[in-house]
């Protein structure tokens, strides 16, 4: 009886360190999961021995111009090119030798997909690109990698309905642009080293989503040229040379969560970090609340009509020098915007809306990850109580 009492009480021992364990790794996911997302976004090199890269088996570039049907018999794509079953090109490798693009989509208006490809060496010509789309509708690019081309990285030009997802867009001349482009969705890509001009450009493109991006140490950040109606949230925009975001006869656009920090230091007088263009480039409209400006060489300045808050909360700004009384959060007189506009955020945030680390702060996942792990380690151990229990009785 004895020895099957310590068996049960040696089974009940691994059966709790097994689920401590188990909690422990429950605990841990989510920081380890955070750390993998913020460090994605600001690498700046490629891996050529991803397992799940492979030489493409179509020598070299990528052309396709509205003849898909030909390109899947030539094996450089899967797919039907439905909603539910779109054309895929995947994890190739392609050299574009130096010359041209080493995708180039051009008339399409089927459902395809580029995924997990690695381009490089695009030619120097003025719309060469790592991948380029032209007159496409119903793309998604995901998850490739188009970094240190002598010109673009991602090139989109009279096309839309598309999404671009995850990319990695650095080290160019130029990282990501829109061309006569709308109704596009961008979203969790890195376009950061382009030092020649930007990260990404916007021109006479209406009606876009940029959000999630990173667009770090890039001569400009964000740049809208004539440009109207889009929604640019949640970017990172630090460590510009010159602006983090700038705007060029752009109007009614709305530019909220965004981190805009340490842009504008250069040897050349310095920039500020948000810049609204003067005389014939000024836009007008524009939204701008619920973004964080940190020690940027002059954090703003407007030239037009514009509006620093939403009539309820405005911006927080590193420099305000105004206190809150009252404790709301929002300060007690209104911050001016350098400029001929005479610009002010009415309702200056005392603190910054954004997690500076990406995502949640780092203290709180590991609250609930610790609460979350304890809560799974204490429901397996009464479970086996439970069991013990009514074995004995």
């Amino acid at each position: 009886m004895r020895r099957k009492v310590v068996k049960m009480n040696s089974k009940a021992k691994s059966r709790i360190m097994i689920l401590i364990t188990l909690g422990i790794l429950f605990a841990l996911a989510p920081i380890i999961n955070n750390n993998l997302n913020i460090n994605r976004g600001s690498s700046d090199d490629y891996n050529f021995n991803n397992e799940n890269l492979q030489t493409s088996a179509v020598s070299g570039k990528i052309h396709i111009d509205n003849n898909w049907t030909a390109a899947k018999s030539a094996g450089i794509c899967t797919g039907n090119g439905t909603y539910s079953e779109p054309y895929v090109i995947e994890d190739l490798v392609i050299d574009g030798g130096g010359s041209g693009s080493c995708i180039l989509i051009e008339n399409s208006n089927v459902y395809f997909k580029i995924e997990n490809c690695t381009v490089f060496n695009s030619g120097s010509g003025t719309y060469d690109a790592g991948i380029e789309l032209v007159s496409v509708s119903n793309g998604l690019l995901i998850n490739n990698t188009a970094s240190n081309h002598d010109n673009w990285g991602l090139y989109l030009a009279v096309s839309n309905n598309n999404t671009v997802s995850e990319n990695v867009a650095n080290n160019n001349d130029r990282g990501i642009v829109l061309i006569y482009s709308d109704n596009n969705t961008l979203s969790g890509n890195a376009a950061n080293s382009n030092t020649f001009w930007y990260g990404i450009n916007l021109i006479d493109s209406e009606n876009n989503i940029l959000s999630k991006n990173i667009v770090n140490s890039n001569l400009n950040g964000i740049v809208l040229r004539e440009s109207h109606n889009n929604t640019i949230s949640e970017n990172i925009a630090n460590s510009n040379m010159y602006h983090g975001i700038l705007l060029f006869d752009s109007h009614y656009n709305i530019f909220t969560q965004n981190m805009i920090k340490d842009n504008g230091f250069n040897d050349f007088g310095g920039a500020p970090g948000f810049y609204i263009g003067a005389g014939a480039d000024t836009s007008h409209g524009n939204s701008i609340f619920l973004n964080c400006f940190i020690n940027n060489n002059v954090n703003a300045f407007d030239d037009g009509v514009n509006y620093w808050d939403n009539g309820l909360k405005g911006n927080y700004w590193s420099n305000y020098n105004g206190s809150d009384p009252d404790g709301n959060g929002i300060g007690n007189i209104p911050y001016i915007i350098s400029g001929a506009a005479g610009s002010q955020d009415n309702f200056p945030l005392m603190n910054c809306p954004i997690a500076q680390g990406g995502g949640f702060p780092i203290g709180l996942i590991i609250l609930i990850s610790v609460i979350s792990g304890g809560a799974v380690i204490g429901v397996g151990i009464l479970l086996i109580i439970r069991r013990k229990k009514k074995r004995i009785q």
